[in-house]
Parts: C-alpha cells; sequence; structure tokens
C-alpha cells in the first residue's frame, strides 16, 4: 500500500507539473510577466486570476517537491521510532504553514487578488496541515494510531482535490479559447 502512495504522489507532482508548464505555453504573451511582473500588470481580473493560478501552482509544486524530499530525508534519519514520528510530522506541519505563508506573500508581493483555485488550495492546505499535526500528537506523542489507516487515503484525496482545483482554470481557458476558435 505504502507503494501506491508513492507512486500516487509521483503521478501528483508529474501532472501539477503540467499544469505549471501548460500556463506558461498557453499564455505565452505573459511568460515574463507570471515570473517577474507587479501590479503594473495585472489591469483586469483576468489577469489576477491567471497570476494567482499560476502562484498557486507553482507554490503547490515546488512545496509538494520539497516537503516530500524532506520526508524522505527524517524517514531514512537514525532516530527512534517515537522520534522520527515526531520530527516528521512536526516537519510537516511547518512545511504547510510555510506554505501557506508563501502563498499569501507571493500574492502580497504581486498585489495580486486570490482567486478562488488559492483560497481552495490554503484550505486543503490547512486541512492537511491539521492531520499532520493530530498525526503529529497521536503518533508521536500517545503513541496511537488511531488515524493511522485514514492517514494514507485522506492525503491522496487532498493530492487529487488539489490538482483538480490546480487544472481548472486552465482546462476551462483552454475550453473557451476552443470554443471562440470554433474547433469544439
Amino acid at each position: 500500500m505504502n507503494e501506491f502512495f508513492q507512486v500516487t504522489g509521483w503521478i501528483i507532482t508529474g501532472l501539477e507539473l503540467f499544469i505549471v508548464l501548460f500556463l506558461l505555453y498557453s499564455f505565452k504573451q505573459y511568460r515574463f510577466a507570471l515570473f517577474f511582473g507587479g501590479k503594473n500588470t495585472l489591469k483586469k481580473q483576468d489577469d489576477h486570476e491567471l497570476h494567482s493560478c499560476f502562484l498557486s501552482s507553482l507554490a503547490i509544486l515546488v512545496f509538494y517537491t520539497s516537503s516530500s524530499s524532506l520526508g524522505n530525508y527524517i524517514l531514512s534519519m537514525p532516530f527512534e521510532l517515537i522520534q522520527m514520528r515526531q520530527v516528521y510530522y512536526f516537519a510537516l506541519v511547518c512545511t504547510g504553514a510555510a506554505f501557506m505563508t508563501v502563498l499569501y506573500l507571493l500574492h502580497a508581493i504581486r498585489g495580486c487578488s486570490f482567486s478562488t483555485t488559492a483560497r481552495v488550495v490554503a484550505y486543503i492546505a490547512v486541512a492537511l496541515m491539521c492531520m499532520n499535526f493530530a498525526q503529529l500528537v497521536l503518533r508521536g506523542y500517545l503513541n496511537s494510531d488511531i488515524l493511522f489507516d485514514v492517514y494514507g487515503p485522506f492525503v491522496v484525496i487532498v493530492n487529487v482535490i488539489t490538482f483538480v482545483t490546480l487544472a481548472k482554470y486552465p482546462f476551462y481557458k483552454l475550453m473557451e479559447s476552443r470554443l471562440a476558435k470554433g474547433e469544439v
């Protein structure tokens, strides 16, 4: 079952990378502005939506891969079982909090409003952070496996919902442009 979660994680990471690359490819005229633009590049609400979705996708991709690598590194360290659980879940809670902070700061620095995508991603991050905190307390301090059978499927479902949320905006924009051209 553990291999299933790892493979699913890599598939989700690949799909999230595809979303970032798709946004960069589809919106070629905004490519430079997506990375380095400021408030002056955001003229319409659609610009805010595009930048917010891009920032959310990029932050998710970076934090998902970094937290996964950090988790694997912590699990390979020579700790006792309880100490490893404490460090592992604490690191996941901290990376969740760091993700939300970075997501907010990227939007504040860029000067764009939070899109529905960014809000949903932030809510999902809070839910995942709460689950990791519950695991920290239960498995790390109380040595209880009450949520152990729920944790893996919960993380997979959260990752799938995050992917669908991130993919929704580019998909709708693609369909909108194809409908305008009369291709569909």
